[in-house]
């Protein structure tokens, strides 16, 4: 498939174009290169920093996806993205640059900004639209290396999640995944009322193995 093609299918997946959507596809090219796509005997791997537009075209392009397992989300805040091959002892890094049309200027935001309060008028409006249609045109035939950096990343492939059973919580009933079941005070119960039973904001000093013991086991065998 052609560039466009591919981005053709990340906007029906995404649900609309947008230069998140580009730049997304852009450092999941980047990946593929590298890796091929995820595939029984080629399982990928990858990390999120963020959660906006660009996470959908990765899982697109590269097969990890969240229900899959084999994409995380560690909220940085960053447009950055790390793949490994499953088991390589070391991963790429793709990180946005800074100045590059993987962001928006000071006038698109001040556009943005308008638009998205409901204070902007139809000429404000169709220059938002003409700036983030002239981005999109940019950032599908930029180089890489204008929208991105990659980095070596020297440590191993994270282990791919795991599903584990359900239990009801303790409090609510409803099936919890044991990997998010936690002890409070000897009963097992799910994060949301965990949480309402400390009054809504988890105390500083709160620490300690709280997991539960089929999770537990399961961590000790693999470290052993």
């Amino acid at each position: 498939m052609t560039r466009d093609e591919h981005y053709a299918a990340v906007v029906a997946f995404h649900g609309h174009e947008c230069p998140g959507a580009a730049v997304g596809l852009r450092m999941a090219e980047t990946a593929v290169a590298q890796y091929g796509r995820h595939d029984r005997g080629n399982e990928l791997i990858a990390v999120a920093e963020i959660d906006i537009c660009s996470v959908d075209a990765v899982q697109v392009l590269t097969g990890c996806t969240f229900g899959k397992r084999n994409l995380r989300h560690v909220d940085n805040g960053k447009n950055a993205f790390t793949f490994w091959r499953q088991g390589d002892s070391h991963g790429l890094r793709v990180l946005a640059r800074p100045a590059s049309d993987a962001f928006r200027d000071a006038e698109t935001w001040s556009l943005a900004d308008k638009v998205d309060s409901g204070s902007a008028d139809d000429t404000e409006r169709a220059a938002f639209t003409e700036r983030q249609r002239g981005r999109i045109q940019r950032i599908l035939r930029a180089p890489a290396d204008e929208l991105f950096t990659v980095l070596t990343v020297e440590q191993p492939a994270p282990e791919a999640a795991r599903v584990y059973r359900s239990e009801p919580c303790a409090e609510c009933q409803e099936p919890t995944s044991v990997a998010t079941l936690h002890d409070h005070r000897g009963r097992m119960v799910c994060p949301p009322c965990h949480l309402e039973a400390h009054g809504g904001s988890l105390p500083a000093e709160h620490h300690g193995d709280h997991r539960h013991p089929a999770v537990r086991e399961a961590h000790a065998h693999h470290h052993h």
